[in-house]
């Protein structure tokens, strides 16, 4: 019996007993309620005894408030991570928090350390929940799949099943502020399916010559063997160059189904939380807001790939109409490639020292800053992303397939 039918079962049993005359019928009423709720007959006789349930407030119990001394500490992680849900936040909170600690953005003592390390994933959320950010949400329209098949390039998809890193999923978006109008900018994304690690470029117009030349630009900076490449029907991508580029290198070149964007899962879902959020839905349309997107995106890409942590699908089952899905544990895409064995030691061992030379926390001050400067007017110089000594951080020596 649930606890609002226990309470209205208690509220008819009280009047009743309130409206008895002998002994005899209290007692069998007495009787009824200790075999239909279970109870000790003297704790009975005090229920019916009360004041009527219907007239007292229900008593809610509260908990006193737990680890209220650490939510400063948690939300600079948050904010240094880019406002992560719990799920992704959780299993890099302490170490993103020692970091922090390393560059003097919080002070971490013992007991700060032991809450940070026992709080659960629902209580994070619930603390999460009552946080508010000063993050603008930069939310568009998506875009629109064009272009005409080709022959040439077999239609198929990445199972999310997949093991082994290098098959790439890219995609076009495009920055018209709703009109498509004349000439404008597009960032060409790739995402790996397997690792999560991810990069963008902006390009004015989508010529196909363009378009190449910035793809085989980021395939040169893939820091691992790529084996396979996913796009959809635009003819900015099913074309002869790309289609010879791939033959060339021994790529495997796959399209997706007309008007499935499904096909594409993971580059398209990126294209809203690394895009679209980031940018927003405006019009770039100059050779300085291409710079402007370019330098964005040179300072976004090693944090993303180092810092801000993601989860894969690992299983899936339906039930019915729905599909329950499984996720692994949430890291940095840098971290799944650790764990993949496919950078090499030495070259593992100087991304590890880059990444742990960066404050994490101040990289995302500055992307924001960034960000909100905008891009400058037509023949201006656009802003230069913050970039450490040595090394582009996070990206990787030529790729083999260069």
């Amino acid at each position: 019996m649930s606890l609002r039918s226990r309470r209205e079962y208690l509220i008819e049993m009280q009047r009743r007993y309130a409206t008895s005359r002998s002994r005899q019928e209290k007692a069998r009423i007495i009787d009824e309620v200790v075999a239909t709720l279970g109870y000790h007959r003297k704790h009975a006789i005090r229920c019916l005894h009360q004041p009527l349930a219907a007239d007292r407030p229900p008593v809610r119990r509260r908990r006193p408030l737990q680890y209220t001394e650490s939510l400063a500490a948690i939300r600079l992680v948050w904010e240094a991570l880019d406002y992560p849900c719990a799920e992704r936040l959780h299993p890099v909170l302490v170490a993103t928090a020692e970091q922090l600690a390393t560059h003097g953005e919080l002070y971490l003592d013992d007991r700060l350390r032991e809450q940070l390390a026992q709080i659960s994933r629902t209580t994070l959320s619930r603390r999460l929940a009552r946080m508010m950010t000063d993050k603008p949400r930069r939310i568009g329209s998506p875009t629109k799949a064009q272009g005409r098949l080709r022959a040439e390039v077999p239609v198929g998809r990445f199972d999310y099943t997949e093991q082994r890193p290098g098959a790439l999923e890219i995609d076009l978006v495009e920055h018209n502020g709703g009109s498509a109008l004349g000439h404008f900018a597009y960032t060409l994304h790739m995402v790996d399916v397997v690792t999560g690690f991810s990069r963008r470029r902006a390009v004015l117009g989508r010529s196909q010559r363009g378009v190449f030349e910035a793809l085989c630009a980021l395939l040169a900076e893939w820091p691992y063997q790529v084996w396979a490449l996913h796009t959809d029907n635009g003819s900015e991508f099913l074309n002869h160059h790309l289609i010879r580029f791939a033959r060339e290198r021994g790529l495997r070149f796959e399209r997706s189904r007309p008007y499935h964007k499904n096909d594409q899962p993971y580059v398209e879902q990126k294209n809203r939380q690394l895009v679209r959020e980031v940018v927003g839905y405006g019009r770039y349309d100059t050779p300085e807001a291409v710079a402007w997107l370019n330098a964005v995106y040179a300072a976004l890409d090693p944090y993303v790939n180092g810092f801000v942590p993601v989860r894969k699908v690992i299983a899936k089952q339906r039930e019915g109409g729905k599909v329950r899905k499984r996720y692994d544990r949430a890291r940095p895409p840098l971290d799944r490639l650790f764990e993949l064995g496919v950078i090499e030691p030495a070259r593992q061992a100087a991304l590890e020292q880059q990444r742990q030379a960066i404050n994490p926390l101040n990289w995302h001050r500055r992307i924001e800053q960034l960000i909100a400067q905008g891009p400058p007017p037509a023949g201006a110089m656009a802003p230069a992303a913050p970039q450490p000594a040595g090394l582009h951080p996070l990206v990787g020596e030529p790729s083999p397939v260069r």
